[in-house]
């Protein structure tokens, strides 16, 4: 709880202030729900979240990939934001790593509470973690957004690396790369969706 307050206070303090020293920049393309370039052509990847994959290996979009793509272009395309960072600037593709606010609205976070993105923790990026988390119990609750797909349990338990906050299979071979401190065990898949781990992307639990 003293976590997410700070989280919430950081928040506070930042959309309170920034606007006075903030650089701002107008989005010019939104790639996806999670994605967007600027009028410099850098591409901007949100942290924090992880929106539904518009384009997969058989050619289709996830569930509630689309609805969560236009929601973000009704959030930012067109419009100035202004730019957070946290540990890491960019990622390994060369993108750029933020947290992303049009006027008074923190944009990461909007997705997450309305459903349209699950919250995705990879350290050392963890400044809004616990708001994040907060956000998407409620939109499990209450089954916004992509939550309303349900899916069924597999298998008898999963395997979480509580370093990288990443779900496996138990036979998922990255398993055996998991240090016996760094190893949770889960019974099902939602209990640790719920508290910020991510699916596999090699396993997909």
């Amino acid at each position: 709880m003293r976590r997410l307050l700070l989280s919430i206070l950081s928040l506070f303090l930042f959309l309170s202030f920034s606007h006075l020293y903030a650089k701002e920049y107008t989005v010019t393309k939104v790639i996806d729900g999670d994605t967007i370039q600027l009028e410099t052509g850098e591409i901007v990847r949100y942290i924090g979240i992880d929106a539904p994959e518009l384009y997969v290996k058989n050619g289709g979009a996830e569930f509630y990939a689309k609805e969560a793509a236009r929601y973000n272009r009704k959030l930012v395309f067109l419009k100035k934001v202004r730019l957070e960072f946290d540990e890491e600037k960019k990622d390994q593709h060369g993108r750029l790593l933020a947290y992303v606010f049009v006027k008074n609205i923190f944009v990461n976070a909007e997705l997450v509470r309305l459903g349209f993105a699950r919250a995705l923790i990879k350290p050392p990026n963890t400044k809004y973690k616990d708001l994040l988390l907060s956000y998407q119990k409620k939109a499990m609750d209450e089954e916004r957004g992509l939550w309303q797909e349900t899916k069924k349990d597999t298998e008898m338990v999963y395997i979480g690396n509580k370093r990288t906050y990443v779900l496996h299979r138990p036979n998922c071979p990255l398993t055996k790369k998991i240090s016996e401190k760094n190893r949770i065990i889960f019974r099902s898949r939602m209990d640790a969706i719920r508290i910020g781990y991510s699916p596999c992307k090699q396993c997909k639990p």
